[in-house]
């Protein structure tokens, strides 16, 4: 889909599309976006459809064939090796059940990763898998850092594409290649990073990323991309109806065959409210352009780096433009009285675990970002009293 946006002032043309920039500054989309006014139409057509009982399922299904389409020229894949989970968590959750795991294996992973990642390492502990965290320095993790933890026994590697953390971006190329050479497969959990930055998801072995977020969609829907060539190292942990390839096979009782592709890790009915919701987001998204986005978010939070850098605060996010998605972090003690004072002045932010995190997205403008600095200026001399 060719983008049909290209100002540099991307928000005064989309702005007016999200009717949450009316309620004040909100920096969030990190948490998760702000709606689009046109998904009330999606929701409403999916009502519609859901009116007719099981007579608006074919009309549903044409929904989820052409999201599906549209993810695959997101991620520039083939559409039929994406699949539609309910997380980015039951994305990693499959795979990792998916992999013969044996004592002495190991699993590598960022101490940055979100706390899901850490919460699966530590659970495959009971089967004898080793935890190998890898170490950051000065907010990025090097490839060269990732490598070397990665040995013969290195099963997975998990990596988030964009830190939720401060906003690094991994080199997704270069990583993959360091897994690869050692024989390992390549997770990348993408949900900070899809609809925010471009991605070339073929490199991975796997991708998943939660749609609620940069990609502008709705709770409990994620998009998860499975490479092909890894389908035969794998052994799914369930099988549902939707993942065979003939649901009423006469021969049932005794065997059934997989999908071919990404679908054989999908369940039960889809969630069509959440791909009427992302069909829309999807159109939104590629008719604006993910390389416009990326360019145009770039801007806000190199005015954010600047101003906080002038404020003195210890900024966690990398200072090289191209090792950073659309998030800003700086450390300190007071993270939660920093937020909650900063929403008592209309602006929000995420503060949590040591850090207040800003991260604004195609609505925001320039005066957004400024605002909070404004505010944010008196807030910290206030907590630091």
């Amino acid at each position: 889909m060719t983008a049909l946006i290209n100002s540099p002032d991307l928000a005064a043309q989309v702005r007016d599309q999200f009717p949450g920039t009316s309620s004040g500054v909100y920096l969030n989309t990190a948490a998760e976006s702000l709606f689009l006014g046109s998904h009330m139409q999606a929701l409403n057509n999916y009502a519609l459809r859901k009116n007719l009982g099981s007579r608006g399922r074919d009309a549903c299904a044409q929904v989820e064939s052409h999201c599906r389409t549209l993810v695959g020229e997101l991620l520039s894949v083939d559409s039929r090796h994406v699949a539609f989970l309910a997380s980015t968590s039951r994305g990693l959750d499959a795979v990792i059940k998916s992999i013969s795991w044996r004592p002495g294996d190991n699993i590598v992973f960022a101490e940055s990763e979100f706390p899901s990642t850490t919460f699966a390492a530590v659970h495959l502990a009971s089967a004898g898998v080793e935890r190998r965290v890898v170490r950051g320095q000065d907010g990025l993790v090097p490839t060269d850092s990732y490598a070397a933890r990665i040995d013969e026994r290195t099963r997975l590697v998990v990596a988030s594409l964009v830190s939720y953390k401060n906003g690094f971006m991994v080199d997704l190329p270069a990583l993959a290649a360091a897994a690869h050479e050692r024989g390992a497969l390549l997770f990348v959990d993408a949900v900070q990073a899809v609809g925010a930055v471009p991605v070339q998801a073929g490199v991975a072995d796997f991708l998943c990323a939660g749609t609620y977020k940069w990609l502008l969609g709705a709770h409990g829907l994620a998009i998860f991309y499975v490479n092909p060539d890894v389908l035969d190292q794998l052994t799914p942990p369930y099988v549902a109806y939707r993942g065979v390839t003939d649901l009423f096979a006469a021969d049932r009782l005794e065997r059934f065959e997989l999908m071919p592709d990404a679908r054989r890790f999908e369940e039960g009915m889809p969630n069509y409210i959440g791909l009427h919701v992302l069909e829309n987001a999807l159109e939104f998204v590629l008719s604006v352009g993910v390389e416009a986005i990326a360019a145009y978010n770039a801007e806000l939070v190199a005015v954010a780096m600047q101003g906080l850098a002038d404020l003195g605060v210890e900024l966690l996010t990398p200072r090289q433009p191209e090792r950073r998605g659309s998030i800003v972090s700086f450390a300190t003690a007071c993270d939660a009285e920093i937020t909650r004072r900063l929403a008592e002045r209309g602006v929000s932010v995420w503060g949590r675990d040591g850090r207040v995190r800003i991260a604004p997205h195609l609505y925001n403008t320039v005066a957004d970002v400024e605002a909070f600095l404004h505010h944010v200026a008196p807030v910290l001399a206030e907590v630091q009293r």
